[in-house]
């Protein structure tokens, strides 16, 4: 009988794949559905500053994202100085050359001054990136795994369905109960949920920009005289003393999106041969694009002497570490920013409320997450619960093992489920 059912299951998920494939592969434009999203990942090379070599060898080690589906394929990094703008191409966009900065000036602080680097161009020469290496193009081969000559499969969309089901939706598969139509409503979420998310990293001497503000104000002091300019710069020492020991990191990132409608399938479509292949031309041929949703910024302050319960790192493993928890910094800030990035979290237990997320996720107590039903696809509020300030679970890389290993919440619920989610109420 366990036999019987497994190959029932297995049957109903080629069923799935083979559905959504052939009739509604696309996405409407609905917030209601299950959110859990495909992504790729790019690092833009970048190695004009101290310990570069290090961070990057440190980017490397990342944790890939779990609450996503890897999504990776060709091009994991790029040098974007292949991509710089020609002048005719910032005539087109209305970029002056008295604005290049423009960009940089609302992420300068007064210990970041003259350091960061002008990032105000990189979504336009990502654009290049992007339709020049065909990356959109490579994330739909990768949905369809299609080879070169032209074959393909629904092997990635049974993966991905099975993952996007609730247990209980498991379960009514298992009794062939799932309905075509909800079938088809998974489905189609698959391949419009899929993401690339660009970083680039920096990780700056805080000595440099301490020692370009201590000058500043040894210019403003030398403008007093006697005991006031004596005043003035020791207390422009004391400034420097405190703010140029250890590193700042910075991780700056782009958010964006494969496009996906009904147009695009049936174009998609018609590049599928009577022979249950591709015409590989036609489809080499076609234009898909990726939408820019948005740009977040993170930093942190890395002081080595300073921080609590860091005497036994070396200074490489501090970088690796700061590099690391920033990154994951940044991408809790495009997940709270953009809600069409936003990802759901399992409970793992119901009295009291648990789930795996914690710091990593940024969270620090208080937060409020609306508890979600999940049937066919398909979510439903039923309630909302908070975080229990004294239980957040410190996940973040490299923390020290704790007698908690999920984050637990204050509420009550009768109706939830472990097999329910939650998802940060904005």
């Amino acid at each position: 009988m366990k036999n019987q059912k497994r190959v029932l299951f297995l049957a109903m998920l080629q069923l799935i794949a083979i559905l959504g494939m052939h009739n509604v592969l696309f996405a409407q434009e609905s917030k209601e559905g299950y959110q859990r999203s495909s992504l790729h990942i790019i690092n833009i090379e970048n190695l004009n500053f101290d310990n570069a070599a290090k961070v990057q060898a440190s980017y490397n080690k990342y944790p890939f994202p779990d609450k996503y589906d890897d999504h990776r394929v060709a091009n994991n990094s790029v040098n974007l100085g292949a991509y710089k703008l020609t002048p005719e191409e910032k005539e087109a966009l209305g970029i002056k050359e008295s604005e290049l900065g423009k960009g940089l000036s609302s992420a300068i602080s007064s210990s970041t001054a003259g350091i960061l680097e002008d990032n105000s161009q990189v979504k336009n020469e990502l654009d290049k990136f992007i339709k020049d290496k065909k990356v959109a193009q490579d994330l739909v081969k990768k949905w369809y795994s299609i080879k070169d000559n032209g074959s393909y499969d629904f092997s990635v969309f049974n993966e991905r369905i099975k993952l996007s089901m609730s247990e209980e939706d498991k379960q009514r598969v298992q009794q062939a109960a799932l309905a075509n139509t909800e079938i088809e409503k998974m489905s189609e979420k698959l391949i419009n949920n899929t993401f690339v998310v660009f970083t680039k990293l920096n990780f700056v001497s805080n000595a440099i920009p301490a020692e370009a503000i201590r000058q500043v104000a040894y210019s403003q002091a030398s403008k007093l005289s006697g005991m006031m300019q004596d005043m003035a710069k020791k207390a422009a020492d004391k400034v420097y003393e405190k703010t140029s020991e250890g590193y700042s990191v910075w991780t700056n990132a782009w958010l964006y999106k494969l496009e996906w409608n009904e147009q695009i399938y049936t174009d998609l479509r018609k590049t599928m041969t009577s022979k249950g292949n591709l015409d590989i031309k036609a489809f080499n041929a076609m234009n898909f694009n990726l939408e820019f949703v948005g740009q977040e910024k993170a930093n942190s302050l890395v002081t080595f002497s300073l921080k609590k319960g860091e005497g036994d790192r070396t200074e490489d493993e501090i970088i690796e570490l700061s590099t690391i928890r920033n990154v994951d910094k940044v991408f809790t800030k495009l997940q709270r920013e953009y809600e069409v990035f936003k990802p759901l979290y399992q409970l793992t237990g119901v009295d009291p409320f648990s789930a795996k997320l914690g710091m990593k996720e940024g969270l620090e107590g208080g937060e409020k997450f609306e508890i979600l039903e999940i049937r066919g696809g398909e979510y439903n509020k039923i309630g909302t619960i908070e975080v229990d300030k004294n239980k957040v679970w410190d996940n973040r890389y490299g923390a020290p093992k704790q007698e908690i290993d999920q984050t637990y919440f204050k509420g009550k619920n009768k109706d939830a489920r472990e097999w329910f989610y939650v998802r940060l109420v904005k």
